[in-house]
């Protein structure tokens, strides 16, 4: 038998609804650290362009959180959210909600998972904290978990959120989880589960720190002799690598800097009224501003949110390129890169950034058991059509298209992929509507193995399934309704 039948044979093998074990690595507090800085500085959790409070839901807001406004309406008062978010979309997603409200409390602290909606591989789950001495979680601008963990039994992935709620003064908090899976997650029992929960507050400082003004005044910081960066490392390329790997060392070798700004240990101020943050060190390497923060406490104070705003264009933010961490002495230092490659460039910025203080932490555990008994409304379409992608041939097996996402279905080519392994899938889908118009993805994630590939898209907006003319992957059309 050659391998083009055995090809076809793997059709009505579905690998993709195996349960696959995932283990977790542990991370190391620097690298948690770090992540909650970029976590801050990407979020976009605030308007920063004021000193006004917003919230958003960062990835929800582009992942798209949506509930049926009769179901969420009966868990009284958390209509009024998903309404302001999404408007008259939501009656693209009416019926599909189901409220879960199973909870657990330990500590004080009440973990209630509400509400949940979802389709065969995607799915929106709302829960909340509730103080139960009242107090208020007003002051409480973001808050953490030390783990939280979503057992669906499958390989997949998921993200979560915390939201603004009606009322700031009441003692709950709202958090959205986004995710989807290979494996259909309606009707099957799930677990989630959290660790020590952290409370945060979020300020902006009324006057800060103007990059371009301080260097003006103190010119030996623009040009200083810099000092070789140990965190620097050049791999070498060789012939055996992919062009994927070679182009990945090669963009990390040339991310890295390999020369840094030194320890100056100038405890220049962010914000007049903390005495645990301060700039180190600021000036120019390789081409680039850099600056190297000085953290006392960095556990209770932390810079959360720092990027160059450009000042004739709002749009327009420059986030570091590149952040690495030392520690010495029990001070904690974080330096980071700008693409700001003089004094001239510079002008045309303003730093922007936060302050975040720990205000509180609440050990235990907390899990909920619950089962996932919404409406699946998804509708699949067989297709069962070759499709070429970067040189690499592909089987469309089938669509499943719902209100809220797609997931394509993709049997790889067992020669192509023993040839070449790597799957690029990125940007390949297009939905569009029939009045011509383009579907905004929010999220998109790809999976794939040596048999097959699979692609979920989220959308930005829930949508009217009815007014989809067709779904295209490349030069692929398939016709919806």
């Amino acid at each position: 038998m050659n391998l083009k039948k055995i090809d076809e044979l793997l059709n009505d093998y579905e690998l993709q609804n195996e349960d696959i074990d995932i283990n977790e690595e542990n991370i190391s507090k620097e690298e948690i650290n770090r992540i909650k800085n970029l976590t801050f500085a990407k979020t976009g959790l605030y308007n920063n362009k004021s000193t006004k409070r917003r919230f958003i839901i960062p990835l929800a807001a582009t992942m798209t959180l949506i509930l049926s406004f009769a179901v969420v309406f009966a868990q009284g008062g958390l209509s009024n959210i998903y309404y302001k978010l999404f408007g008259e979309n939501i009656k693209y997603v009416n019926n599909m909600g189901a409220v879960i409200d199973e909870s657990y409390s330990s500590n004080g602290i009440t973990f209630n998972v509400s509400n949940m909606l979802g389709d065969e591989n995607s799915f929106y789950i709302v829960f909340e904290l509730i103080k139960e001495n009242g107090e208020s979680f007003k002051e409480s601008d973001y808050i953490e978990f030390e783990s939280l963990n979503l057992d669906f039994k499958s390989s997949g992935g998921y993200t979560w959120n915390k939201i603004k709620d009606d009322d700031e003064n009441d003692n709950k908090a709202t958090f959205v989880l986004s995710g989807n899976t290979q494996k259909k997650t309606v009707g099957n029992k799930l677990k989630l589960a959290i660790t020590n929960i952290t409370e945060y507050s979020i300020n902006e400082p009324e006057n800060k720190f103007n990059a371009y003004d301080f260097l003006s005044n103190n010119e030996e910081y623009i040009n200083q002799s810099l000092i070789n960066n140990a965190k620097s490392s050049t791999d070498i390329i060789n012939d055996n690598m992919t062009e994927e790997e070679k182009k990945k060392v090669e963009y990390n070798n040339n991310l890295i800097p390999s020369e840094v700004l030194s320890l100056k240990y100038s405890n220049i101020r962010v914000d007049e009224s903390n005495n645990d943050i301060y700039i180190d060190n600021i000036g120019f390497a390789d081409g680039k501003l850099c600056m190297r923060l000085s953290f006392m406490d960095y556990e209770n104070n932390n810079i959360g949110d720092i990027y160059l705003a450009n000042k004739n264009n709002t749009e327009e933010e420059k986030y570091s390129e590149y952040v690495f961490s030392d520690e010495e002495d029990g001070v904690k230092y974080d330096y980071y890169v700008f693409d700001i490659k003089n004094m001239e460039e510079l002008k045309n910025y303003n730093f922007e950034y936060s302050i975040v203080n720990k205000t509180n932490t609440t050990k235990g555990d907390w899990s909920v058991s619950f089962k996932a008994d919404y409406n699946n409304i998804t509708k699949t379409i067989r297709v069962n059509k070759e499709v070429e992608i970067e040189g690499k041939r592909y089987t469309v097996r089938n669509i499943k298209i719902s209100p809220i996402a797609l997931n394509v279905q993709l049997r790889n080519n067992i020669l192509d992929n023993i040839e070449n392994p790597v799957h690029n899938l990125d940007g390949i889908v297009t939905i569009i509507m029939e009045d011509g118009s383009i579907v905004e993805i929010g999220s998109s994630g790809t999976s794939t193995n040596a048999l097959t590939s699979t692609i979920n898209l989220i959308f930005k907006q829930p949508i009217d399934m009815t007014k989809i003319d067709a779904v295209k992957i490349v030069d692929l059309e398939i016709k919806v309704n």
